[in-house]
């Protein structure tokens, strides 16, 4: 496990990888196993378990995969990772405005997104897998922070986690996905200057896993909280 300051100092990640072992719940009688290493992913950047909001997306009978939120104090109880898999909250992206309260996804191929707003200090962590951006998920959570908190896109802050940089998605003319992504984002009037890519590749670095060589089961997992500012 690794902790990174992002944004000039305003928020902290924590990334996990393949030697913390797999973050996932697989239903195997895990879930104890699981949920410690997830409260120790929280604990690198100073939080509980049950202050650590994890964004939970399930594929199975859904046709949208672009539903965000906010965690705060009356529902960080809904969405913590202390729950069982079963009982955390369906999302794809999650926003808190709360220094006391992290936000956690498991990965493998899909880029983590970290928006940070640098004037009203939002915070927000978005799952662009595939099926968001397929749905141009990236413009939607920009649309609902802009909608919901009047954040204004020429001040929001862009982090990308370790991706797959290369996958390609064939419904987007087979465009890369972090390219899709960074596309979506300035779309929505992010500035270029403001997204960072540093680039990490989950396909050829193997300290993280990766379905596009074949581990369908394992993932890495980043967390993200505010600092004071």
């Amino acid at each position: 496990m690794k902790k990174q300051i992002l944004f000039e100092g305003a928020a902290e990640i924590g990334i996990s990888d393949v030697h913390d072992g797999s973050m996932r719940f697989l239903g195997e009688g895990n879930e104890a196993e699981i949920i410690k290493r997830q409260n120790s992913l929280g604990k690198l950047i100073g939080l509980e378990g049950g202050n650590v909001a994890r964004i939970r997306t399930v594929y199975e009978g859904r046709n949208e995969y672009t539903f965000y939120d906010e965690v705060n104090g009356d529902n960080i109880s809904e969405y913590s990772i202390n729950n069982n898999e079963t009982k955390i909250l369906i999302s794809d992206g999650l926003v808190t405005k709360r220094k006391d309260v992290g936000l956690l996804l498991p990965l493998a191929d899909c880029v983590g997104v970290v928006v940070y707003d640098v004037e009203k200090h939002i915070l927000g962590l978005l799952h662009a897998g595939r099926h968001n951006v397929e749905q141009y998920g990236p413009e939607k959570f920009i649309k609902f922070l802009c909608d919901k908190y009047e954040c204004d896109p020429v001040n929001l802050k862009v982090f990308f986690s370790p991706c797959a940089q290369n996958y390609q998605i064939h419904a987007l003319d087979n465009q890369k996905m972090s390219d899709a992504v960074f596309e979506q984002l300035t779309k929505a009037g992010v500035l270029a200057e403001n997204i960072d890519n540093p680039g990490i590749d989950t396909v050829t670095d193997d300290k993280y896993p990766s379905c596009s060589n074949g581990d369908y089961k394992t993932r890495f997992a980043v967390v993200v909280r505010l600092m004071n500012h």
